[in-house]
C-alpha cells in the first residue's frame, strides 16, 4: 500500500502557495531585483510574478529552500521573506502576514503596474521605494534634512528644500553623491564613491544619522571640488 503521508513538508508548502495565489492577485510583471542571503551574499535577479503575499524570481544562483532572504525589488522596496520553493534557476518566497505591510506592497505593486506604459526601464539596478529621513551635507559645511523617496545602488531621489543646484556635490548620510537632476520635490543624485556596496549597506549609510565632522580637512576632501551653495 502506498504511503500518502507528505514528506519534508512539501505538500503543506504547496497548499500554502496555492492558498496565497487564491488570496492575493498575482501580477506577471518583470521587475529588477537583488536579494541578500543568510550567508551575506547579495545576488541579482528578475521578478517573474509577484503579489502582496509572495513572489517568484529568476536568478542564476537561487537560495536554498527554507532560507530567509531580504529582497530589494524595483519600485516595490525592501521585503523580508522565506524561500518556500527553489530549483535550478527559480525560487519562490512568501512574506510576513502583517496586513499593513501587505497593503503597502499591494499599493506599490499597483503603481508599478500603472507605470508599465512609460516604457522599458533602462537602469541596470533596481530602484526601491525607501521613504526615510536623512541628512544632506553641503560643500560649504551646512546640513539640511531631507527624505529619501527611492534609492538604488547607484543613486537616489531626494525630497529636499531648498534644492541644491545641478552639479552640486553632497554627502547623503555617509554616501558621497552628485546632483544630476531636479524635480518638483527635490533632486536626483548619483553616488560617486565606491561601487562595491551592497544594497543593505547603501540603505544604512545613506540614512545614517551619526554626527559628521564638517570642520576638518577630511570633509572638504570628500567632495574634491570647491563648495557650491544651495539655492
Amino acid at each position: 500500500m502506498t504511503n500518502s503521508t507528505p514528506q519534508n513538508g512539501g505538500a503543506h508548502d504547496a497548499q500554502q502557495i496555492d492558498a496565497d495565489r487564491r488570496k492575493h492577485q498575482r501580477a506577471e510583471i518583470p521587475l529588477k531585483a537583488r536579494f541578500l542571503t543568510e550567508q551575506g551574499e547579495e545576488r541579482s535577479g528578475v521578478v517573474l510574478n509577484i503579489s502582496a503575499g509572495g513572489a517568484v524570481l529568476k536568478t542564476k544562483f537561487p537560495p536554498s529552500r527554507d532560507q530567509k532572504v531580504i529582497l530589494y525589488i524595483d519600485q516595490i522596496g525592501r521585503i523580508e521573506g522565506k524561500v518556500v520553493r527553489a530549483n535550478d534557476r527559480l525560487f519562490a518566497v512568501t512574506y510576513p502576514k502583517k496586513r499593513s505591510r501587505q497593503a503597502k506592497i499591494a499599493d506599490q505593486l499597483t503603481n508599478a503596474l500603472n507605470n508599465q506604459h512609460r516604457g522599458t526601464d533602462r537602469r541596470g539596478r533596481p530602484r526601491i521605494n525607501h521613504e526615510t529621513h536623512a541628512t544632506v551635507y553641503l560643500e560649504d559645511g551646512r546640513s539640511a534634512e531631507c527624505s529619501i523617496l527611492d534609492i538604488s545602488l547607484t543613486g537616489a531621489s531626494l525630497e529636499i528644500k531648498p534644492r541644491p543646484p545641478l552639479g552640486a556635490h553632497i554627502i547623503l548620510g555617509r554616501m558621497t553623491a552628485k546632483v544630476i537632476r531636479r524635480h518638483d520635490k527635490g533632486v536626483g543624485v548619483v553616488f560617486t564613491g565606491s561601487s562595491n556596496h551592497k544594497m543593505e549597506e547603501v540603505l544604512s549609510e545613506s540614512a545614517s544619522m551619526e554626527p559628521f565632522d564638517t570642520t576638518g580637512p577630511g570633509f572638504a576632501h570628500s567632495f574634491g571640488k570647491k563648495g557650491v551653495r544651495a539655492q
